[in-house]
């Protein structure tokens, strides 16, 4: 017969919550119970995650193995016949639009451009075509008689392309100047430049 009463359904759940507290004994056994029923979750569960784990993975390496001619393991198929595993080829870089790489190479050549007695107002004036806004403030804080005396000695090189920016190392005699080239309404202008090398 089901219990109807708020009283009856409370003095169920008083005798159910009240049993281990009851004696002792109780208290005991359920101590015991919850702290074996604890141990046995902590042994059986991280083996069974572990080996599931490790189980998959095996799986999927043999199936890599298998699709594969190179193999994976230290031992493929190629090595037995003496032949020498290539290094996965790199990926290919879209490279920079040939306007952003113009300005990269005119904004080093003109940053390394420090004739003598040349003010550091009109060093950084021969910036100002290619560089943005933001970056002026940076710029005037530089001595020009700290600018190494370098040259640029390669075309500059992609590092990365997005939609409206462009990385660019730009490598001279001194040192390799990254450049991070945006896209604006008057063309591409570097907005920061750092030492990578």
């Amino acid at each position: 017969m089901p219990i109807r009463t708020h009283r009856g359904r409370t003095a169920v759940y008083r005798s159910f919550w009240g049993w281990p507290v009851r004696s002792p004994k109780h208290l005991a056994g359920t101590v015991l119970a919850l702290v074996a029923i604890g141990l046995g979750l902590g042994r059986v569960l991280p083996d069974n995650q572990g080996r599931a784990t490790s189980a998959a993975a095996s799986i999927s390496a043999e199936r890599k193995a298998a699709a594969s001619p190179f193999g994976t393991g230290p031992r493929s198929a190629l090595a037995d016949t003496g032949i020498a595993r290539q290094p996965p080829a790199p990926s290919p870089i879209i490279p920079a639009p040939a306007a952003a790489l113009t300005v990269a190479r005119s904004w080093v050549n003109g940053f390394l451009t420090v004739p003598k007695g040349i003010t550091a107002a009109r060093w950084v004036e021969q910036l100002r075509p290619y560089s943005t806004d933001d970056l002026f403030p940076q710029l005037q804080s530089i001595d020009p008689a700290n600018v190494p005396a370098a040259q640029i000695i390669e075309a500059p090189r992609t590092v990365s392309v997005g939609a409206s920016s462009a990385e660019v190392d730009v490598p001279t005699t001194a040192v390799v100047v990254r450049l991070l080239l945006v896209s604006t309404p008057a063309g591409w202008r570097v907005a920061s430049y750092e030492r990578v090398g």
